[in-house]
C-alpha cells in the first residue's frame, strides 16, 4: 500500500473511531513521510484521545517543529501540562501567543495553566482578556469562576459561573460548580434550580439527585426555623439577637410588643397570649450612622457591580440578616425582597408572610404573617 494510501485509511479509521488501527497507520505513513506537520497533528491527537500523553507530546512537538497551525501549539501545551510540565506549557503557550496575538484560546488555555501554576492574579487577567477577545466563550467563564473561587471572591466566581451557563447550557461542569458556590453561600433555593437543570441534561447523575435531596432538606429546615410563628424563646436564641447583641428593653403596647435593642438597632415583636410571634419590626435608630458603619458582626456581603463581594454596611447587614432569620429564607431571597421593596414595592409576599416598609412611627421594616 503507497504511503498516501495509508494516511487515507488512517483518516478513515480516527472518523471510524478506531483509534488504534488509526495510530498503527499513521505511524507506518510518517516513516515514510517525516516531515507531514499535519500528520504529526494527526497521530498527537489519536494518541491523546487514549491517554498515551508522553507519546502524545512526543508528536505534538514534532508538529510544532514542522510549522503546524496554532491548534498544535494549543494540543502540544495542553499534554505538557497533562504530564506536569507546567513552565514548559506555559512557555510554549506564550511563544503561541507571540505567533497569534489576540488568539483567545491561547490566552484562555495560559490563563488555565497560570491558575495550576497557582498564580491567580495572572490567571485571572489573562482569561479576562481571553473573554474580551471572544465574550461567548463559555470556557473562559468557567475558567475564570474557578480562578476567582481560588481567589476567595465567591461572588466573581458565581458571576463567572453564571455567564458560562448562560453561554452553554449544557456545560455541565460549570453547573455542577456553580451548585457547589452557591450551596457554600447559603444560597439553597438558587443551587437546587441548578441542580434541576443538571438533572434535565443528565437524569443519570446520582449524586446531583442526592445533592439536590441534601439541600432540600436545608431548606425545609431553614424554614421551619423561621422566627415569624415561632415564640419569643426562639427569638432570643436567634442569631440575629444574640450575634448582634440585643439586650431587652421594657414592652411596649400593654406587654404585646417585646423590645430589644443594640446599638444603632430595635427589633419590636408583636408576641400576643398565645406566645406566637405575628409581627417583627426592625428599626434603625440612626440609619445614617448604620449606612456608614461597616458590619462586623453578621459577615454579610453584597455584590458590587464588578461582581466582587465586598462587605455590607451595617444597617444592610442587618436588614438582611432580619429578614432571613424572620422569613426563614436564603439570604438571596432576602437581598432580592429587600431590593424590591427599595424598588419601590409597596410591600412583598414571601411564604405565607408580608415584607413592607412601615409608613407611621417606628420607621422600619415590618414582617408578617399573611392573615389567613
Amino acid at each position: 500500500m503507497t504511503p498516501e494510501a495509508l494516511h487515507v485509511r488512517a483518516l478513515d479509521l480516527l472518523v471510524a473511531g478506531d483509534i488504534a488501527g488509526a495510530i498503527t497507520d499513521l505511524r507506518a505513513y510518517l516513516g515514510a513521510c517525516p516531515d507531514d506537520g499535519g500528520a504529526w497533528l494527526e497521530l498527537g491527537t489519536a494518541y491523546a484521545a487514549v491517554d498515551h500523553v508522553a507519546q502524545a507530546e512526543e508528536a505534538l512537538r514534532r508538529a510544532v517543529e514542522l510549522g503546524a497551525d496554532a491548534f498544535a501549539r494549543l494540543a502540544h501545551a495542553r499534554a505538557l501540562a497533562r504530564l506536569g510540565r507546567l513552565d514548559d506549557a506555559a512557555a510554549a503557550l506564550e511563544e503561541a501567543a507571540k505567533a497569534a496575538p489576540g488568539d483567545a484560546r491561547v490566552l484562555r488555555e495560559l490563563g488555565v495553566v497560570r491558575y495550576d501554576q497557582r498564580r491567580n492574579d495572572e490567571a485571572a487577567a489573562l482569561l479576562e482578556q481571553a473573554i474580551g477577545l471572544a465574550p461567548d466563550d463559555a470556557r473562559a467563564w468557567y475558567a475564570l469562576g474557578v480562578v476567582q473561587e481560588a481567589r476567595k471572591d465567591m461572588g466573581a466566581a458565581v458571576a463567572a459561573y453564571r455567564a458560562a451557563v448562560q453561554r452553554d447550557p449544557a456545560l455541565l461542569d460549570a453547573r455542577r460548580t456553580l451548585v457547589d458556590a452557591l450551596a457554600s453561600l447559603g444560597e439553597h433555593e438558587a443551587a437546587i434550580a441548578e441542580l434541576d437543570a443538571v438533572l434535565a441534561i443528565d437524569r443519570t447523575d446520582e449524586q446531583a439527585a442526592r445533592n439536590r435531596d441534601v439541600l432540600r432538606r436545608a431548606l425545609a429546615a431553614m424554614k421551619r426555623r423561621r422566627l415569624l410563628g415561632a415564640g419569643a424563646a426562639a427569638l432570643e436564641a436567634s442569631a440575629l439577637l444574640t450575634e448582634g447583641g440585643f439586650r431587652r428593653l421594657a414592652a411596649i403596647a400593654g406587654d404585646r410588643v417585646a423590645r430589644y435593642a443594640a446599638p444603632l438597632v430595635e427589633v419590636h415583636a408583636t408576641v400576643p397570649a398565645g406566645d406566637a410571634i405575628e409581627a417583627l419590626v426592625l428599626v434603625l435608630t440612626d440609619p445614617a450612622r448604620a449606612t456608614r458603619t461597616e458590619d462586623d458582626v453578621f459577615e454579610v456581603t453584597v455584590v458590587a457591580e464588578d461582581g466582587r463581594r465586598v462587605p455590607a454596611d451595617r444597617a444592610t447587614a442587618l436588614t438582611l440578616t432580619f429578614l432571613r432569620e424572620a422569613l426563614g429564607c436564603p439570604m438571596t431571597t432576602a437581598s432580592a425582597i429587600y431590593a424590591r421593596l427599595l424598588g419601590g414595592e409597596a410591600e412583598v409576599e414571601w411564604g405565607g408572610a408580608v415584607a413592607a416598609f412601615t409608613s407611621a412611627p417606628p420607621h422600619g421594616i415590618r414582617v408578617a404573617l399573611r392573615p389567613k
